[in-house]
């Protein structure tokens, strides 16, 4: 039996990744930027540089965090763990 709307098939699974963005010296960075590029979805860190991405689980993406003073990071959504701490350095 089968219900319309309701095949696995249509179903993406999510992998969601929280983490925190820190600086070289384990200070939170408060407001990072975090862009999805292949979505072109924006979030940011939060007061405690905590995030939480919510992706499809069967996509890799291409993810950039920047923030003022530090130099841009760039990874791939499958480098990344359910639990994925992340850290800019100053760029001088």
């Amino acid at each position: 039996m089968s219900f319309s709307g309701n095949n696995d098939k249509d179903k993406v699974a999510e992998k969601v990744i929280i983490g925190k963005i820190t600086d070289s010296y384990s200070q939170s960075i408060v407001g990072a930027k975090i862009l999805i590029q292949e979505t072109g979805e924006i979030f940011y860190s939060n007061l405690d540089g905590n995030y939480k991405l919510a992706l499809k689980s069967n996509e890799i993406y291409s993810i950039s965090i920047v923030s003022i003073g530090y130099t841009p990071l760039k990874i791939k959504s499958n480098n990344l763990f359910s639990f994925s701490d992340l850290t800019l350095h100053p760029i001088f």
